[in-house]
């Protein structure tokens, strides 16, 4: 057990009193307690510090004991962040500590068990009571959070990640006047038309979303909900749509026989492979292609059904490759768990993590593959790499930036004891790349000085935003969720067009008034709707953001193109002027970034809400004018303005991203 006495008078000699006594008074979050976030809670305990706060909303599993250095196998099931604080307070041995008796005081690790991204419980109030933020977390989403709370807060955040064996490093301080988080434009993932995921598939990642999308059609509540749904009362018959309806339906009958099972999905799988292929290949959809596909084998779908249901992956380690018989077998396997299984226990929407539905999608994506001549088939283990967008992390390289992260700490303390106001953290910190391959002087590490802010940073900057946007096809609702939301990281916004709502959520929020403009297409909206040269407003007080989004229309898009014209914008490019009429004619197909052409693994595990609309006819929209700005103090909740609304229709959106 560590001797804290010996902790202290240790860094007291390294570091002096005074930053000790800064240690000790210090209060941290820390957001992520996974494989960096282990390693922090460790160095953040053996380094003094007293006041830890800790968010996470994972529980752990078997596979993070291999670098996750804090838990064990008795923790299975428990708590991240929870465990965490627990051990880290073990370690010291104490429940006090200080450099000698006199000042001895109380150890404080607390957890909080839940997703950052919840704005009722971690907001910029929240935020403010700490004096440094910690950054230990694996996705765009919630860094984008974090460091719109800090900006908001005032409140410095040591940010960190790793990619394998390559890391970085950075700080950022809206008050030391250095590039936030989004300065910097992330690499989005790739988003795959439709028509490649169902009929031409030519990578292991296409096969493995469509596998993604037959699990979400055999067990979400609602069979459009997947992207593989055919009306049954569309103009052309499905091949395999009646097969799906008589599996869920078995599936949902506990009194059915394993037989029944059984037969079901051999019809499902004859269906997806054989009748649904057939169908395209006498369409001549492969005519023109480099492989054809090939209807799988009756031996194989008659060998993998007959044989005894055991799963493969039970028998076989999850490195090892299965064969197309043993893919069949554990595909009907997977369908007579989840017959066997209590409903509650099934998952609606995909999760990487849950043994069935990884089987499940393993093993479907592999015949697709084998049917489409796609090469290397994929073992359980590199599906869910693939499935979940991973790459494998190295306890190593997390020990590494860790260490740099305590670094940077020491740094931002170091920095504010020199001056009050919290120091300029431009000249005392550095952004820092963990590299796999030596530099020529022999460097794995390389410092740099930290950026300015980027000019055109919407988020630290107050930059209008420029997207390129076809105002004639996107409704509100799809521009909400995958722009606004998504794209840009909003969480509870507001849209203004000429000082009037058109939208609004968050606190006091009467969403209810709007919901009839959802399903209206942006041109369409009241207050002029968005046309070319319109200037959209959005807030969003729970990140204390504001943006102004100049709006292009455009129609003519270069490159890719997709099923769905919904998925086509581009953020960025030169404030359009608007014309004269306000039927616009096309901008300038915007340029395609270079980053844009990078291939990215889907993770299509987010959810499309969709909303009915409202029924007012043709009455023409209410329109209040937002009052004037209230201007309270930073602790003054800022006020809500005023509404927009018009007219109904339901809508549905599907798509990958």
């Amino acid at each position: 057990m560590t001797s804290n006495s010996g902790i202290l008078s240790s860094l007291t000699a390294t570091l002096g009193p005074e930053v000790v006594s800064k240690i000790e008074s210090s209060k941290i979050l820390l957001v992520g307690s996974g494989g960096i976030g282990c390693e922090l809670i460790k160095n953040l305990t053996l380094t003094g510090f007293r006041h830890v706060e800790t968010i996470d909303m994972d529980t752990i599993d078997v596979s993070n004991l291999n670098r996750q250095l804090l838990f064990r196998s008795q923790h299975v099931g428990k708590s991240k962040c929870e465990v965490a604080c627990q051990v880290a307070v073990e370690m010291l041995g104490t429940t006090t500590t200080g450099a000698d008796e006199e000042n001895k005081q109380p150890i404080v690790y607390q957890a909080h068990h839940g997703n950052v991204c919840d704005n009722t419980k971690f907001n910029v109030h929240f935020v403010k009571k700490f004096d440094l933020v910690l950054n230990a977390l694996d996705n765009v989403t919630a860094r984008r959070r974090v460091n719109r709370l800090c900006l908001a807060a005032s409140v410095p955040l040591v940010e960190a990640g790793t990619t394998g064996y390559l890391g970085q490093v950075n700080v950022m301080d809206k008050a030391s006047g250095v590039a936030c988080y989004e300065c910097i434009t992330q690499e989005t993932q790739k988003v795959y038309p439709i028509c490649t995921i169902r009929s031409t598939p030519s990578m292991p990642v296409h096969t493995i979303v469509w596998a993604k999308e037959l699990y979400k059609l055999l067990f979400a509540d609602k069979l459009d909900e997947s992207m593989l749904y055919e009306d049954p009362q569309g103009e052309e018959p499905s091949t395999y749509m009646k097969s799906v309806d008589e599996l869920r339906t078995i599936l949902k009958d506990k009194a059915k026989s394993k037989d029944y099972v059984v037969e079901a999905a051999t019809a499902l799988i004859k269906a997806l492979y054989v009748a649904e292929i057939q169908k395209q290949l006498d369409m001549g959809r492969y005519a023109g292609a480099k492989k054809t596909p090939a209807i799988l084998g009756d031996d194989i779908i008659t060998n993998g059904a007959a044989k005894d249901q055991t799963a493969p992956s039970q028998t076989k380690a999850t490195d090892q490759l299965w064969t197309p018989t043993e893919c069949v077998t554990e595909v009907v396997a997977c369908l007579l768990e989840a017959h066997a299984a209590e409903p509650d226990t099934l998952l609606q929407a995909f999760d990487k993590d849950d043994d069935l539905a990884m089987r499940f999608v393993a093993s479907a994506s592999n015949l697709r593959s084998h049917v489409f001549q796609i090469t290397p088939l994929q073992s359980l283990y590199s599906a869910k790499g693939i499935a979940g967008n991973i790459i494998p992390a190295i306890a190593t390289t997390n020990a590494v930036v860790a260490g740099l992260q305590m670094i940077q700490v020491i740094n931002i303390l170091k920095a504010k004891m020199e001056k009050k106001e919290g120091g300029n953290l431009m000249e005392h910190c550095r952004y820092i790349n963990c590299i796999r391959q030596c530099t020529r002087n022999g460097l794995f590490l390389i410092p740099c000085k930290l950026q300015p802010p980027n000019p055109k940073c919407f988020v630290c900057r107050d930059a209008t935003l420029q997207l390129a946007i076809n105002v004639n096809n996107w409704t509100l609702q799809t521009f909400l969720q995958r722009i606004v939301k998504k794209e840009l990281g909003f969480e509870e916004p507001t849209l203004l067009l000429e000082d009037d709502y058109i939208w609004e959520e968050g606190e006091d929020a009467d969403s209810q008034a709007y919901k009839v403009n959802l399903p209206k297409v942006l041109s369409k909206l009241p207050c002029g709707g968005m046309q070319h040269g319109t200037v959209l407003k959005i807030e969003d007080f729970s990140q204390d953001l504001q943006v102004n989004v100049a709006i292009a229309h455009q129609d003519v898009w270069e490159g890719e193109q997709y099923d769905n014209p919904e998925q086509q914008f581009h953020i960025g490019g030169d404030v359009p002027v608007a014309d004269s009429k306000p039927a616009a004619k096309p901008a300038p197909a915007a340029a395609k970034k270079e980053e844009d052409k990078k291939e990215k693994v889907v993770d299509d595990d987010s959810d499309i809400e969709c909303w009915d609309g409202g029924n007012d006819g043709d009455s023409k929209p209410a329109a209040k004018k937002r009052p004037s700005e209230n201007k309270n103090g930073d602790d003054e909740p800022k006020k809500k303005k005023a509404k927009t609304a018009d007219d109904d229709d339901d809508v549905e959106v599907i798509e990958i991203d």
